[in-house]
């Protein structure tokens, strides 16, 4: 990354005693300058930025500036309290403490000459980007205009940009008492004479010189979010090699990042400097002297074994590379490459070599044969010398205006996650109505952040835009690290700035809009409080006994044995309520969990069984372990007929019987066919549409697909022996 662009910024504030008149209850202008300048300050200290502020008060008692000594006359009541530099704490509680209201106006006329003075002055032998002057002011106060044509000369000589913070300049706000931006704050005072012709000068040189004016609650709306650092990003140049004989000279560059809050690792109180800060770690041994360790190592266990893992043993088991690389593994159509399947925290775009024609050419033709097939490249991706290797996908983006190529990482196999839901087949319970699927489109519509109205340029409007939109996580711990730096001592953080809370709810009039639609949600989904009946308690529940009561010794064992929560044993009141499906007892933890009667606990309990099923037959040493994986499988059928669940159970034991196949497990599969373990029919659950045919062929065709590659390979090893 290069370096950042750097500004140099002179804010001028007007101290005069017409800033800090205000009617009863409301804050006075020089009280919402000093909230817009702090807000200011701590979003380039957070930030981490390079620019420079300095500070000038106009209306002081006192005159402090490098041109009030030739003219006894002029730039009275000015001084510069701060020169440039970079913001820090001391300027912070300065602007919080020590602005106070003056005693005179001064002429804020006056005031940007001296500004311009300190900026022609201190930026001399620097590199700024951008020169800016903030004028922060009603333009209540009396000035003279016969430095104005200077003033403005002086401004475009030095390409510097100016800014007035305090008043709006809107012809509209002219005449009459006005509200305030957005209908906010108290009335508009009728403007006086003298701060009508601050008005007509200000416009004039805004006009010349292409600068922007802003209303105190503007400003305040605008400066209340903390931004990240503003960093020009350094393009990438690699060949993009497509085949063996064309190579097209690109550069890319970073669209999309994900934003992360600045690293508190190392900070430093503002008392301090940066090398008196020493980070030191030290491990100790957990025993009554907490004895010293003078050095550690990485180890891993396997089994009861604690492996060693050097950083030397790491560094010869990476990949290494011999060079970057972006070359061009293959196409696929763009609807084969699915939205989760978008890895990585970023986004790039590729465009040609700048300069040079033919790569733009070829690359142009490149990316629109990509969007007019409708493909896209998949790509080999090495950011630089030992950089593991990463595969992304090129997608074509044209633009009126340009035209680029996308790169988005794609995942390993390693990367994929599958996971198992409840089924919404038209027989099982949780198939939603005709009436609900309606309306949750309903919903859906209403709610939906594309505005129906175009703005001027024809162009779609929306409520969130993702360039406007600010995080609120890192809004909220700037403002807490904020509070916490100017108030050490005060034992409660501020509440949430009501910005940020407002990006927490729904747009008012969305909500509005939709809340026909919320109504008919709740009544299509209606919500009922289930109790649990408790059973009588009575000496035949207690004791048992009656007519049908079966001897104890042949009743089923499925509490006491599983030692959970209903476990009778010693051991499993020990052992407390059941949680996991462990890999020791998986068959006891599962009838443990179910035996909550809780429908949640059985989806839980039986996607985790699924899972240690699928563990023991593939870490089982031949056929070691078959057995007792044949007995969780046999449990785990049993129970989802019983209890409701039969499609769950059948879609594990389709994707088991790839797996099996796949990863060579044929041997356990044949014990499957034994024990002719196959789909729960209707027959035997009506919660499901698997019909008895079905569930009997379901072996049948595995067995005819599993004899071809065995006749194959005999044909092959008749072909060898008949070679030799």
């Amino acid at each position: 990354m290069a370096g950042s662009p750097k500004e140099a910024m002179v804010l001028v504030v007007d101290v005069g005693p017409l800033m800090a008149q205000a009617p009863p209850g409301h804050v006075t202008p020089l009280e919402n300058a000093k909230d817009a300048i702090s807000m200011l300050l701590q979003r380039k200290m957070f930030s981490q930025s390079k620019d420079e502020v300095a500070l000038i008060l106009l209306g002081t008692q006192e005159t402090a500036n490098e041109l009030a000594g030739t003219d006894d006359e002029s730039y009275l009541n000015i001084t510069v309290a701060r020169p440039l530099g970079q913001p820090d704490f001391d300027l912070l509680e300065f602007v919080k403490n020590d602005i106070v209201p003056g005693p005179v106006s001064a002429d804020f006329v006056d005031a940007i000459v001296v500004a311009l003075d300190l900026v022609r002055n201190q930026t001399m032998g620097k590199k700024f980007e951008t020169k800016r002057i903030v004028l922060f002011s009603n333009l209540a106060g009396e000035f003279t205009d016969d430095q104005l044509e200077g003033v403005i000369n002086g401004m475009k000589a030095l390409e510097c940009e100016f800014n007035l913070i305090g008043l709006s300049l809107d012809d509209d706000d002219e005449d009459g008492d006005m509200p305030d931006q957005n209908g906010a704050g108290p009335p508009r005072k009728e403007r006086t004479p003298q701060q009508r012709a601050g008005t007509a000068l200000i416009r004039h040189v805004i006009e010349e010189v292409d600068g922007v004016a802003y209303s105190e609650s503007e400003a305040l709306q605008m400066l209340s979010f903390f931004q990240k650092r503003n960093v020009r990003a350094a393009p990438w140049k690699v060949m993009l090699e497509v085949g063996t004989n064309l190579k097209i000279p690109v550069r890319g560059f970073i669209r999309v990042k994900e934003c992360k809050p600045n690293s508190f690792k190392k900070v430093h109180a503002r008392t301090l400097s940066k090398d008196d800060i020493h980070t030191t770690h030290e491990h100790r041994l957990n025993d009554d002297e907490e004895t010293p360790v003078e050095s550690t190592i990485d180890g891993y266990r396997y089994g009861n074994t604690i492996v060693p893992f050097s950083t030397d043993d790491e560094s010869q088991m990476k990949f290494k590379t011999d060079a970057k690389c972006f070359d061009v593994l293959g196409f696929t159509r763009a609807d084969n490459v699915k939205r989760q399947y978008y890895m990585g925290d970023s986004v790039r775009c590729f465009v040609a070599e700048e300069g040079d024609e033919p790569a733009a050419v070829a690359l142009s033709a490149f990316i629109h044969a990509l969007y007019e097939t409708n493909m896209v490249a998949i790509v080999r991706y090495v950011y630089n010398k030992n950089s593991a290797p990463k595969v992304a996908f090129l997608t074509p983006h044209i633009k009126p205006n340009y035209e680029c190529l996308l790169c988005i990482m794609l995942p390993f196999m390693e990367d994929m996650r599958k996971y198992t839901f409840s089924s919404l087949h038209p027989n099982n319970k949780n198939q939603p109505s005709d009436d609900q699927l309606s309306a949750v489109d309903d919903l859906i519509d209403n709610m939906n952040l594309v505005m129906p109205d175009k703005d001027e340029d024809g162009k779609q409007q929306q409520y969130l835009k993702p360039k406007l939109t600010f995080n609120p996580h890192l809004q909220r711990l700037y403002q807490c690290l904020s509070a916490r730096a100017l108030n050490p001592d005060d034992p409660q953080l501020p509440p949430p700035n009501q910005t940020i809370l407002n990006y927490l709810q729904p747009q008012q009039d969305l909500l509005t809009q939709a809340q026909p639609c919320v109504d008919k949600i709740k009544a299509a989904f209606p919500l009922e409080v289930v109790t649990k009946k408790k059973e009588e308690t009575t000496a035949q529940n207690i004791f048992g006994g009656g007519d049908d009561a079966e001897p104890a010794a042949k009743k089923p064992r499925l509490d006491t044995d599983a030692g959970g929560d209903g476990g009778l044993t010693m051991a499993g009141l020990a052992q407390g309520p059941v949680t996991e499906v462990g890999s020791v007892r998986p068959l006891e933890d599962f009838r443990a969990m179910i035996s909550r009667k809780d429908d949640d606990k059985f989806m839980e309990a039986s996607a985790q069984l699924q899972k240690r099923i699928e563990e023991i037959v593939m870490e089982s040493f031949g056929d070691q372990f078959y057995g007792k994986a044949m007995e969780c499988l046999l449990a785990l059928r049993k129970e989802s007929a019983k209890l409701g669940e039969p499609d769950q159970f059948n879609t594990f034991l389709r994707g088991f019987k790839e797996t099996l196949f796949n990863k060579g497990r044929k041997d356990f599969w044949d014990c499957m066919v034994r024990e002719k373990v196959t789909l729960i029919s209707s027959e035997e659950s009506s919660e499901t549409s698997v019909s008895k045919e079905e569930a009997g062929k379901f072996l049948e065709i595995v067995e005819q697909k599993t004899e071809e590659p065995e006749e194959m390979e005999e044909a092959e090893a008749e072909d060898l022996l008949a070679m030799m």
